[in-house]
Formats: structure tokens, sequence, C-alpha cells
């Protein structure tokens, strides 16, 4: 239902503030470190950016899994709607603890300043991926199609940019820590 949409709509952008938070203080000091060449640093900034959000994100999905009709009646007293929710909210969620993944690795090519790179792997998630699918999956799926929509873009969005950042990282920043030596 619309009501439903909107209220786990407003719960991922809450669930979503501590990550978004992470990666803005990700940012500065991962195009700080790359600014200075110390590329190792950089690495370690990526990895411990990545650990602390997933730990996050993993947090407020248990939260989110255990307690989603608490939650819905912060929102609402409607019975109808907080029997429907719980069930959208665990499918738009079961990705969350991988969104950091995807989250910091698209920060990253916009902190050492690849701006291409950067928009497009920000785009996977919202624009490559989800809108296709929302429009795809309730085809065959109906009103279920929508909720699956959430997590499978999630996974796919993550996928690519983990793989990119992969590359990024083994190329890029283990050759130039390489030739800094």
């Amino acid at each position: 239902s619309v009501t439903s949409y909107a209220i786990v709509g407003r719960m991922l952008m809450f669930a979503l503030f501590p990550v978004f938070g992470i990666t803005q203080g990700f940012l500065p000091i991962a195009g700080f470190n790359y600014g200075a060449a110390k590329f190792l640093r950089v690495r370690l900034v990526i990895n411990t950016a990545i650990k602390y959000a997933v730990i996050l994100a993993s947090m407020i999905f248990v939260l989110l899994m255990v307690f989603p009709e608490a939650i819905t009646r912060l929102f609402t007293h409607d019975a109808e709607v907080i029997k429907e929710t719980p069930s959208a909210m665990r499918w738009v969620f079961a990705a969350t603890p991988i969104i950091a993944i995807q989250l910091i690795g698209a920060a990253y090519f916009q902190a050492i300043g690849k701006a291409i790179p950067a928009l497009l792997l920000t785009l996977t998630r919202q624009g490559f991926f989800f809108i296709p699918l929302i429009l795809i999956l309730p085809i065959f799926y109906g009103e279920l199609g929508v909720w699956m929509s959430f997590p499978i873009s999630d996974v796919l969005a993550t996928i690519v940019t983990a793989y990119y950042l992969n590359k990024e990282i083994k190329s890029t920043l283990t050759i130039k820590q390489v030739e800094k030596e």
C-alpha cells in the first residue's frame, strides 16, 4: 500500500543516516591521504570506513528485522498498515548491511577526484537497477515485486561498486604505493 511505502521510505532514510555520516567523514580523510600520496593509509581508511559502516548498518538491520511492528506503530495506528508494513520493511531492508559498501565505494571515487566513476556508481543503485526493477518485477510478482526491487538493486549495485573499488585498489593504490617506495 501507499502508506506502507511511505513509512518504509521514511525508515530507509533514517536507517541510512548513520552510514551517510560515516561516508561524509570518510570523504575528506580519503581525499587528503590520496593527495598526500599516503596510499597505504587510503586503503586503511577504505577498509575501516566499510567495516564500521557495515557494523552500524547491521545493527540497524537487526533492529528493523526484530521490531518492524513496533517501528511501524511509531508512524500509524491503522491496523491494516501495521499488518502490511513489517513484511515490506523486511524486504526493503534485507540488504541494508551491504549498502555501506556501495556508498563508501562511490564516495571513494569522489574523494580522489574521479567524478565520472563516482557519478555512475552513485546512480547504479537507484537509476540503473532500482527504476527498471520496480517497473518490471511488479508485472510478475505484483506488490511483492515492488518490495523485492529494493534488496535486488542494493545487491547488484554493491556487486558493481565492489568490483570497481577492488579493481581501483589493486591497480591504482597498490601500483602507486610500490612506485612511491
